[in-house]
């Protein structure tokens, strides 16, 4: 059997899709770390703090994700009224308004609760019950991308929990930033901030080594060619798209792979893990070294989501058997016409 790679150029024309993953999937992540540093700011009063900045700071990144949705869609209404027009409940992208539509009010009702200062223990409550639906956001964006069965990059098996893991690793940066950034100006001193920010690299060390072995066990997988021969599946029947080989190679050895090394496993996981060290050790220059490692975090979390969503330019092979006519000079097959 020989076969046809199809590539084609959809994806990677526009930011939309992966601009939105990456909101999406950190607006989720903050949610869950603003929702557990208010659990321990009981205890901790500093966290609590935190907790209000990161909860209200989520609120722009979920309305900058819901933007890129709704403007990639082609009748963007639609998107606003997603029960009554997504009626397919099969396709991921109706169960995924579902889901976005049931952990938006969690993220907006927790953040204007800290904005006004309110019901603190409705508001605990709802962190509890909206830590869920947030994992379920981050998700659902790998999700969404899995449910396209004709690529082989966009493995069901992998990318949910691979996005839930980023956007957890991104959420922690991203509070560790805000901190960073904010907390000179909540009327307390910058030492302050320091406790906080050593617990957020800390949290985040353990993430960056759970994302780095996601990563690698993808990887391998790809590489082991899991989708088998196309043979090997009942007549009619497409099981699972092959070519994983093929997407494998093409993020770590082709056209993507300075992005894959340098951006994801560089900039964004290897860098910042090396940068942990001076951060502890030199005193005086914590801060602004966790601030840089925090920036460059969620620069490789939007890498991440730009290379899996440009490798799905590569699209399953087309195995067809080889055939020697119409070559000239050669008689046509018996039965096959001609």
């Amino acid at each position: 059997m020989e076969s046809i790679v199809l590539m084609q150029t959809k994806w990677s024309q526009s930011l939309h899709v992966p601009l939105y993953l990456f909101f999406g999937g950190l607006a989720s992540g903050m949610f869950i770390v603003a929702a557990v540093a208010d659990l321990v700011g009981i205890k901790v009063p500093r966290f609590g703090r935190l907790s209000r900045v990161v909860a209200i700071a989520a609120i722009p990144i979920l309305v900058l994700a819901g933007f890129f949705l709704t403007s990639h869609l082609g009748k963007p209404e639609r998107g606003f009224a997603f029960p009554v027009f997504f009626t397919n409940y099969e396709s991921w992208m109706t169960r995924g308004g579902w889901v976005v539509g049931s952990a938006s009010p969690f993220i907006v009702a927790y953040a204007a609760l800290w904005w006004f200062g309110v019901m603190p223990g409705l508001r605990r409550t709802l962190a509890v019950i909206g830590i869920p639906f947030g994992a379920g956001l981050a998700m659902y964006t790998g999700a969404l991308l899995g449910g396209a069965g004709f690529v082989p990059l966009w493995s069901m098996k992998y990318l949910p929990i691979l996005f839930l893991n980023s956007g957890l690793t991104t959420g922690v940066a991203a509070a560790g930033f805000s901190a960073a950034l904010v907390w000179p100006w909540l009327r307390e001193p910058r030492e302050g901030a320091r406790p906080v920010i050593a617990w957020l690299s800390v949290a985040l060390i353990v993430m960056i080594g759970l994302e780095l072995f996601e990563l690698y066990s993808f990887m391998t997988y790809l590489a082991s060619e899991p989708g088998g021969k196309l043979s090997a599946a009942p007549t009619g029947l497409f099981v699972a798209p092959i070519g994983s080989r093929t997407a494998y190679e093409y993020v770590t050895q082709g056209a993507l792979a300075p992005w894959f090394w340098g951006g994801i496993i560089g900039v964004g996981l290897l860098v910042p893990l090396a940068l942990t060290l001076p951060e502890f050790l030199v005193r005086r220059w914590a801060v602004p070294i966790a601030t840089v490692k925090f920036a460059l975090v969620l620069i490789g979390g939007f890498m991440l989501r730009w290379v899996i969503v440009h490798g799905g330019d590569v699209k399953a092979p087309l195995p067809f058997p080889p055939q020697s006519w119409p070559v000239p000079g050669v008689p046509p097959i018996p039965g096959l016409g001609g």
